[in-house]
């Protein structure tokens, strides 16, 4: 059994999990909703969104935040004693860039091809993605980026490429994410955007939560910069 949701926010529902197959979040789609799910629920199209949220359990976990600072959130548990709250997981329903599809993928051969970096330089990070299921489908690679050791609080992770990579059944492609240091820069505590030296962690996956490749960088020296002269994402070519 199938669900189907149309609204301006996301479901929530204990119900949902319990009981259905699978959750199609349809949003607001306009006119043509209809006709887009139909062709989902039949076969004819392959779903590939990715949640561009993440889904409470409940009233009681917001906010809830895929990029939520380091050591609070679901990471914290260790710190406080504790795993979960009493009554429910400090982890979202459905975490942010969840999706389904009608096949699979695998992903390997990670290449990053600088150890170190300076702030003005650029890196490439490669990766091979393979469809393993039996029909066509779309994958959206997504990377992220967590600066390890930081002299101000910082995201847990960042959302800072990603993908879309079309391909056939047993079909398989190369991804190559080109990273600049500042976009992992920050604004430091006399209000001038940084660029600090230290280990960047690389992880590669198909949603927030759902990592399949972990590597690192390191930045060789701190430096600052005018914030509009910032990279903000990390361009992708599929070969």
């Amino acid at each position: 059994m199938i669900g189907v949701h149309f609204d301006g926010r996301p479901v929530s529902s204990d119900t949902a999990d319990e009981l259905l197959d699978a959750l199609i979040e349809a949003f607001t789609p306009a006119k043509f909703g209809g006709e887009a799910v139909t062709n989902v629920l039949l076969g004819k199209v392959n779903p590939s969104g990715k949640l561009p949220l993440s889904v409470a359990r409940n009233a009681g976990q917001i906010p809830i935040y895929y990029n939520h600072p380091n050591g609070s959130g679901w990471h914290q548990g260790p710190s406080i004693g504790f795993q979960d709250y009493v009554d429910c997981s400090h982890k979202p329903r459905w975490c942010f860039g969840h999706g389904l599809s009608y096949t699979t993928f695998t992903y390997s051969d990670l290449v990053i091809n600088k150890q170190e970096v300076a702030p003005d330089e650029t890196l490439t990070v490669s990766l091979r993605v393979k469809n393993t299921g039996s029909v066509a489908g779309t994958e959206i690679v997504q990377l992220y980026l967590r600066d390890v050791h930081a002299s101000m609080t910082r995201p847990v992770k960042e959302l800072q490429g990603f993908a879309r990579v079309e391909l056939q059944p047993g079909e398989q492609k190369m991804v190559c994410f080109t990273v600049a240091p500042s976009q992992m820069a920050f604004v430091d505590e006399d209000g001038r955007w940084k660029i600090e030296k230290g280990e960047i962690e690389i992880q590669l996956g198909s949603s927030s939560e759902d990592i399949r490749l972990n590597g690192s960088y390191f930045v060789t020296k701190d430096a600052w910069l005018e914030g509009r002269n910032r990279a903000f994402y990390a361009r992708a070519e599929i070969e």
